[in-house]
């Protein structure tokens, strides 16, 4: 007897759901998906019970019509997708076309649909992965597809889910980076007590980013400025060909200041081409960037959009199609590292050091030992520039002037040393090593000075 057997439809669409639909935040986001797919500009998501009971997506996208709708729910059943070169150049969110019979094997669901050519729509109802009933039903142009109860068919699975108020942070969570990906868009999420999110749609991204997270976030961001490149190849990559035009890349945002930290990277959002995405060779770039600006355990705020050809991406490498993998990564880590320095070296310049003129200014004082009457005037115009430079400080600064006030010739070696500090250190961007060179400086002048005294002190004694 034969111990290997072909297994039922149903049983294989539920295997197929337990790699698409984790959580009803899964089952919110293939939907999603599919409706900004269908070319939609307004989606509406109704959840009861944290998604437990009820996920509604409501769009007013091009819809289907009656032999579409129900072909829909074979697998691998797609319009998106006609040869095997077509998953090169993957240019939609969904492609695979198993949600919707992965959904359906677990749940309950109900679709209503009408194309813009037909009069009439249909609704389709499934439960457990059987086709209920089909009936026409009056309907807009889009779609509408209710899934309830889910998990209902498989208890083993319906157990591990969180409490409500966990799986709607998570639905809330997902609706909020779409919005983010696509401020074109309205979008709507709601439960039967209270509006959780409702953005208009909007011309610029900033507007987006009002609307969801208010004044004072903005504030706290700085704007990426839009960079783009032809893509190069490292020596480890395969060569572009003579003949192909090279691909370019282009990175946009925002990103926070050194100020603003978090504990978590919950803050960090990632899209390519407008997919939402968890990739660690972007993570790895973004803390590249911010790396000697912010301390080691924190992490900033980024909004990252990367736009390149689709063919320089390959989306067909994860269950969940939330990883992907690039073809010349290198070149994608280094363009996004040096974009996001460049953006927070024109938010918070490096302030510069007028050694030259405080010298100069020291130079004119009197006395064998120095510049007692020049120091001051250094250390005024020190101050100044850094004024001028930086704005109000945000970061300690190591003050010359208060740390040898009473030595004037060791004064004036200092505000030298802060020359061969700024020179060696600060333009490598390490704060930290220029402050503790400098110190380290003035110790030793000072040590040098009391020996000197102590010297001088003997020889009047004898």
């Amino acid at each position: 007897m034969s111990r290997i057997r072909i297994l039922a439809e149903n049983v294989a669409n539920k295997i197929a759901a337990g790699e698409v639909v984790e959580r009803p935040a899964s089952v919110v986001k293939e939907l999603l998906e599919n409706a900004i797919d269908a070319g939609a500009r307004s989606i509406r998501i109704e959840t009861e019970s944290g998604g437990k009971r009820l996920i509604r997506v409501t769009d007013d996208g091009c819809g289907m019509s009656h032999d579409d709708a129900l072909l829909a729910f074979e697998r691998h059943a797609t319009s998106k997708l006609r040869t095997a070169d077509d998953l090169l150049s993957i240019a939609t969110l969904g492609f695979r076309g198993e949600a919707l019979p992965s959904i359906a094997s677990i749940s309950r669901l109900v679709l209503e649909t009408r194309d813009a050519e037909d009069n009439e729509g249909i609704r389709v109802e499934f439960a457990g992965g059987k086709l209920i009933s089909v009936k026409p039903a009056g309907v807009p142009v889009g779609t509408s597809i209710s899934v309830s109860d889910i998990f209902y068919a498989v208890p083993a699975r319906r157990k591990f889910l969180k409490s409500e108020t966990t799986e709607l942070g998570h639905i809330a969570s997902l609706v909020t980076h779409y919005a983010l990906a696509h401020p074109d868009r309205q979008f709507l999420l709601k439960t039967p007590s209270q509006e959780i999110l409702n953005c208009a749609p909007v011309e610029k991204l900033a507007d987006r980013v009002y609307q969801i997270f208010g004044r004072q976030a903005l504030e706290e961001l700085m704007e990426i400025p839009e960079t783009e490149a032809p893509i190069h190849t490292a020596i480890t990559e395969p060569p572009i060909e003579a003949d192909e035009k090279a691909p370019t890349i282009r990175v946009s945002g925002f990103a926070s200041r050194p100020e603003v930290q978090r504990t978590n990277r919950n803050g960090i959002y990632i899209f390519v081409n407008r997919r939402l995405v968890r990739d660690r060779l972007l993570l790895h770039a973004i803390n590249e960037a911010y790396r000697n600006i912010t301390p080691p355990g924190v992490f900033p705020v980024v909004l990252l959009f990367l736009e390149m050809d689709c063919q320089e991406v390959d989306v067909n490498v994860h269950p969940a199609k939330i990883e992907v993998r690039f073809r010349h990564p290198s070149f994608v880590h280094d363009f996004t590292r040096d974009t996001l320095r460049h953006a927070l070296s024109i938010a918070r310049p490096i302030p510069g050091f007028p050694v030259g003129r405080a010298v100069a200014a020291g130079a004119n004082g009197a006395g064998p030992e120095g510049m007692s009457d020049g120091a001051p005037m250094a250390r005024s115009v020190y101050d100044q520039e850094v004024r001028e430079t930086a704005g109000p400080p945000t970061r300690p600064f190591f003050d010359p002037g208060a740390t040898c006030a009473k030595r004037p010739a060791a004064r004036a070696a200092a505000v030298q040393s802060v020359h061969l500090a700024n020179r060696n250190s600060i333009h490598s961007g390490s704060w930290l090593q220029a402050h503790l060179f400098f110190a380290g400086r003035v110790r030793t002048l000072e040590r040098l000075n009391a020996q000197k005294s102590v010297g001088r002190c003997s020889a009047e004694s004898l």
